[in-house]
């Protein structure tokens, strides 16, 4: 064989190896409409996604040697791969439909976790994979290690927890509490009623409005703040940073010295009022724009 074939030989055939050592699945399980699903893939991905049946369907490919465990009742059920080599796991990809209203409990090693369609309570849990969900979860608890998490929709009761990997939410919430120790925090929404948003080296990216009555709740340490509401949001603002400084572009209200004679502190009303908004930073700067 031509030598500079040699190496494209080689890679073809491993790559061919792979594919042979995938084993199909194909399982399903009656479950209740709101019924209980256990998920539980240290390797590869999982994605759930709602319909409309009173069942469970299960596709996915495991590497050869591992077992699929599936079983369970009309109320719950649970299903979890044993990888042959528990020291060195193989990638599975699992495929399961759920009832939308279904209560799912995903938990993973360095498996990404993508759920959509699913309107019942949903509790994720991952390593190092990304963690996914479109749709409307009544309730909706992610947490990751090294991880993203994506939240595109309007959760009604929202956690969200990440040690270095980013947060992200695009739509609302009537109560949310983000946090992360170095990866960013964007919120994208529309009216929020309860928010507490806690970072510390990670920059937060807040872009919503505030219902009356509301109350929001930020913290950092040294990550800045870029906080955008309407300017017609009624808000009562307690704002202070240590070391950092606090520039105001939502109206004519000017922050003060630190009552240390550092860092900055700013008290303030915007419009007539009615939701509160508390601030506090270390050193980290705020910056408080009006959306456009």
């Amino acid at each position: 064989m031509n030598n500079r074939l040699f190496p494209l030989a080689i890679a073809l055939m491993a790559v061919v190896g792979r594919a042979e050592a995938q084993i199909k699945v194909e399982r399903g399980l009656r479950l209740s409409a709101d019924g209980s699903v256990r998920i539980s893939n240290l390797v590869g991905n999982v994605r759930v996604i709602g319909w409309d049946r009173d069942s469970v369907a299960l596709r996915g490919s495991l590497p050869k040697g591992d077992k699929l465990y599936m079983g369970g009742g009309a109320q719950g059920m649970k299903m979890f791969v044993e990888p042959l080599n528990d020291r060195n796991p193989q990638p599975s990809a699992l495929e399961v439909m759920v009832p939308s209203r279904a209560k799912v409990w995903v938990k993973t090693a360095t498996a990404s976790i993508d759920v959509s369609g699913v309107t019942g309570q949903l509790d994720l849990y991952v390593v190092s994979g990304a963690i996914t969900v479109s749709g409307n979860p009544s309730e909706l608890n992610a947490e990751a290690i090294d991880g993203d998490i994506n939240v595109i929709g309007d959760p009604g009761w929202l956690r969200a927890k990440s040690a270095s990997g980013d947060v992200t939410l695009k739509g609302t919430s009537d109560d949310i509490a983000l946090s992360t120790v170095s990866g960013a925090i964007a919120v994208n929404a529309g009216k929020l009623e309860r928010a507490k948003i806690e970072s510390v080296t990670g920059p937060i990216r807040f872009s919503a409005d505030i219902q009356r009555g509301g109350a929001l709740d930020i913290d950092t340490h040294s990550g800045t703040l870029d906080f955008t509401i309407p300017r017609n949001t009624g808000a009562d603002f307690d704002i202070a940073s240590i070391a950092g400084s606090i520039t105001n572009e939502l109206n004519y209200s000017r922050p003060a010295k630190g009552r240390y004679g550092r860092g900055a502190e700013l008290v303030m009303t915007n419009a007539s009022g009615g939701a509160r908004v508390t601030i506090r930073s270390f050193k980290g700067p705020v910056t408080l724009r009006s959306a456009k």
